[in-house]
């Protein structure tokens, strides 16, 4: 099932205007926002599963946060918005048209077509193959734990920086591609 907002909903943009406030005091509100922003749930009942802040700290200086709940966006979809973004952002700045094309193809579209592909006997050969599958497996899957979980999560993220050699990174991206993979 989908559900449509109203097309003059527009996106929900929380503004913040920290022109007023000396360069420390400024840099600490930019960092009290980012966290707030990052740390905020979604609501996956009532939406929206986007949103953004704008932070004013100069007439000249933005930063837009664009916080998305990971189940409408992955790492492919963030990269098509990112340009897409980018391609808006440089026509208005310069006064002209929206550069996109119209969508050849909405997700409707695509739902339609799965669900009329996956019927008949195609549909039985895959229901078959994963009941087979699965068959004997745990109705409940526990999973060890290297610690207690907190009762409330803090989502905070962290980084892990890896290099992977030239080769085995072309190859592992040549794989990809070749899977349709992201």
């Amino acid at each position: 099932r989908q559900r449509f907002a109203a097309a003059d909903i527009g996106f929900a943009l929380q503004e913040h205007n920290l022109q007023t406030l000396d360069a420390d005091a400024r840099q600490a509100a930019v960092t009290q926002l980012t966290q707030a922003e990052a740390r905020d749930a979604f609501d996956l009942s009532q939406g929206p599963l986007i949103r953004g802040r704008l932070l004013c700290l100069a007439e000249d200086e933005h930063i837009l946060l664009v916080t998305q709940h990971h189940i409408v966006s992955d790492g492919w979809s963030v990269a098509v918005l990112i340009g897409e973004f980018n391609a808006l952002y440089a026509a208005f700045s310069q006064q002209l048209d929206d550069p996109l094309p119209p969508l050849a193809l909405q997700y409707a579209d695509y739902a339609s077509w799965r669900q009329q592909h996956l019927q008949g006997e195609r549909l039985h050969a895959q229901v078959d193959f994963w009941k087979a599958h699965l068959d004997g497996a745990p109705a409940l899957l526990e999973l060890p734990s290297d610690h207690p979980r907190p009762q409330v999560q803090s989502y905070q993220g962290a980084a892990l920086a890896l290099q992977l050699p030239a080769p085995l990174s072309a190859r592992l991206r040549r794989f990809s591609q070749q899977q349709g993979l992201t």
